[in-house]
């Protein structure tokens, strides 16, 4: 992007190449960016300062301000031949008031009325022409309009048929003016007014009634916009996504769809549509330019464009789309909605690029977090030797590779924490975790991009180009991909009547994930959905032994763990693991026993139960019993026969344990982790009701605070042999006897 000799270490310094560097890694950073440019044009060296607003402007083409500050420096040199071409490149995609004044002038300025005479003032109007046709109907354009006005008033006629033209014109000119909406709508006209009976008293009454209700309506509008936008819309390009943590955005963006609500509504009473459609184009314009990085935005402005009926839109609506994805490249909105144009269109090649783009940003983003990951889990352990995933091969259409028989190969990148060292600190330990399950997102993520393309190539060139993308994917492009991929491939082969080769895929996803809940639940109900009864029940035997393996793996880690001085957050991170684990076990057991009880043996469902109350370690066998009855659309035993605690613990279940801890706050929080603070993908899970969240969040930040600068009990010895028995304590205040309170 930049031009430099060799890379060499910046010096402490060199701000400029410290702004190149970091923009070289992030080139969507657009506060580092106005820093370098500021830079530059101190330093004040031409070429530099060309190429640094060039690299700029490549990306943020529709930044009014700086084309405004990269024509001025030019002009400042008397480059005009440069300028013309700049602003023949700037103007037809970028709606910007500030910058057709710049115009206006440069106009003004390489054509001397004096010395040019009729014909300069001619080329002078056309611009003015130009820029309010362009932007005249921005709120913020009143002084692009009075500057018109003033060019106008300051023409000296020769003659009086001169003189009648000078005042239509003029005329002309404030009759568009004033039924537009500007900030200054109201000085405006006080100086029609005021001019109109200086022209002429007997005749400025008949012109100003022709325009009062119209200039009314533009008055209310106005009033109403600063209301709807409780002026606090900024016009600036706000540099965050969604994701920011100010919440900037999301405030921003209720007055922008605000400002939208008003242009349909068409509250300025136009007669003619294609003005209102006008002013809604108008407003998107400035909204995608003002919030940049809000990939909904450009997908609406897109949508719009699509509406508008118009056979030449399709080139406009690809149009605006990649200039959403060159500023949001990792937007899965804009992705899929170009994927879907391009398909329509019939350019499948171009359908399939845009899945790459974004599965090759999001790939590199898993690549550094994953790198990050084994970087803290090398340090702190140095001699745990990574495992490789293994692939299976293919023949013909699919085929399972008979030699693969590494059990082992199922263990998710999750376990990097579990397996770490107790030497990391709590800090270390939070960072480990968090990076743990951006890269689990982000897995999620890639791996659904993976499988819309599949499903894309399926529909456009038939089965066997999508298999190509499922042997590819997994074999070679991404070897970590999750088990959704496999489902549904899996699925697409089963509707493709393939059902032998949905079955192969199956196994082969059993290779990797058979020890995934998740997975092993979506195989379960393949197999019930195919009515494939003893593999059902093979399947399930399989399942749950996996499972308790796992299991019981889990818990060894946290036994360890508690005599090993690990950090809390790891040991907390071990056991929402071992919750998510027993859940998906919990699901998997109760789908099999409710397809049991309908089509299987009533003594095979009642050894379940007994099972079930084995594994889990339940009094009573309600929860199960109660779930084989539960119908598709009412639980009568939930709704009519539990107690409220009942309720309660059954709400709980549902819900899972899955949800992560706030690693941001201190450890004895509980909160579900604030995984939007993270730029990476975030997966859609139900967020913990706000009552449970509240009533975990017990332990005070003085008693933390405490708690942290207080030795660890292992310091002190045995159990047995501590100075403190808090069970003795308890066993005190239990004995003591109530004190009358006569």
């Amino acid at each position: 992007m930049f031009i430099h000799s060799e890379k060499k270490k910046r010096l402490s310094l060199d701000v400029i190449g410290q702004l190149e560097d970091d923009l070289e890694k992030n080139p969507l950073d657009y506060e580092k960016w106005n820093k370098l440019i500021q830079q530059v044009l101190t330093k004040d060296k031409e070429e530099q300062v060309r190429n640094v607003f060039n690299n700029y402007l490549n990306i943020f083409k529709f930044d009014g301000k700086q084309w405004c500050n990269y024509i001025n420096y030019l002009l400042n040199r008397g480059e005009f031949q440069e300028v013309e071409h700049i602003f023949a490149k700037c103007l037809p995609m970028t709606d910007n008031v500030e910058l057709c004044r710049l115009y206006v002038s440069y106009v003004r300025r390489t054509n001397d009325i004096i010395t040019g005479g009729e014909k300069a003032r001619g080329i002078v109007v056309q611009a003015f022409e130009f820029a309010v046709n362009k932007v005249g109907i921005d709120i913020a354009s009143a002084d692009l309009w009075n500057d018109y006005l003033e060019f106008l008033k300051s023409w000296t006629p020769a003659a009086s048929w001169e003189q009648q033209q000078k005042v239509d014109m003029i005329r002309k000119v404030y009759k568009r003016y004033l039924v537009i909406p500007t900030e200054k709508i109201e000085a405006a006209w006080s100086v029609y007014t005021k001019w109109e009976n200086e022209i002429n008293t007997s005749t400025a009454s008949k012109f100003i009634a022709e325009k009062s209700s119209e200039f009314m309506e533009a008055r209310s509008w106005n009033t109403e916009w600063h209301n709807v936008t409780e002026n606090s819309l900024r016009r600036d390009i706000i540099p965050y996504g969604l994701l920011d943590k100010k919440n900037t955005v999301n405030n921003q963006l209720k007055f922008w769809y605000n400002w939208l609500s008003l242009e349909k509504q068409n509250k300025l009473n136009l007669k003619d549509e294609s003005q209102v459609q006008k002013r809604i184009e108008y407003f998107f314009k400035q909204a995608v330019t003002s919030l940049p990085f809000v990939p909904e935005l450009w997908f609406k402005y897109n949508v719009f464009v699509t509406h508008s009926g118009s056979d030449i839109n399709f080139n406009r609506c690809i149009e605006v789309l990649n200039d959403g994805l060159t500023l949001n490249p990792k937007s899965f909105l804009l992705t899929f909605q170009l994927s879907e144009m391009y398909e329509q269109d019939g350019n499948v090649e171009k359908a399939k690029e845009v899945f790459h783009k974004l599965i090759n940003v999001l790939t590199r983003d898993y690549d550094d977090i994953k790198e990050k990951v084994d970087k803290i889990s090398d340090h702190t352990q140095p001699d745990n030797a990574g495992q490789s995933n293994g692939s299976s091969k293919t023949e013909d259409d699919i085929e399972v590779d008979k030699t693969d028989d590494n059990d082992e190969n199922d263990d998710n990148n999750e376990n990097d924490v579990n397996r770490s060292s107790h030497r990391l600190t709590d800090e270390q330990a939070t960072q480990l975790v968090k990076l743990q399950n951006n890269l689990e997102n982000l897995n999620k993520a890639i791996t659904l991009v993976y499988t819309k393309l599949m499903m894309c190539c399926k529909r456009t060139d038939g089965i066997k180009e999508a298999r190509k993308v499922f042997i590819q994917a997994r074999n070679v492009d991404f070897k970590s991909i999750g088990y959704e991929f496999y489902v549904e491939n899996a699925l697409m082969e089963y509707h493709s009547d393939n059902l032998k080769t949905a079955n192969r895929v199956f196994e082969v996803g059993m290779k990797h994930f058979k020890k995934d809940g998740n997975f092993l639940l979506a195989y379960l109900n393949f197999l019930i959905m195919t009515n494939r009864g003893e593999n059902i029940k093979v399947l399930f035997e399989q399942g749950v032994g996996s499972l308790l393996q796992d299991l019981k793996k889990t818990e060894e880690e946290i036994d360890s763990a508690k005599g090993m001085g690990v950090s809390p957050v790891l040991e907390r991170n071990l056991r929402e693991n071992y919750e998510s684990k027993k859940d998906q076990m919990k699901r998997f057991m109760k789908t099999f026993s409710r397809h049991q009880s309908v089509y299987g043996d009533l003594d095979l469902v009642k050894s379940l139960d007994r099972r079930y109350e084995e594994y889990f370690q339940v009094d009573d066998a309600l929860e199960l019993f109660s779930d084989r009855y539960r119908g598709p659309s009412i639980d009568v035993i939930y709704n009519y026969d539990l107690a409220m605690d009942n309720k309660k613990r059954k709400n709980g279940e549902a819900n899972g344990h899955s949800k992560k801890r706030n690693i941001d706050t201190p450890v004895v929080e509980e909160a579900p982790i604030e995984k939007h603070a993270d730029p990476t993908p975030v997966s859609q899970e139900p967020q913990a009701p706000k009552s449970q969240a509240q009533s975990q969040n017990f332990v005070g930040l003085t008693t933390y605070n405490l708690l942290r600068v207080l030795p660890n009990s292992s310091y002190f010895g045995p159990q047995s042999d501590h100075g403190f028995d808090s069970e003795k304590l308890v066993e005190l205040f239990s004995n003591i006897p109530d004190i009358p309170t006569d």
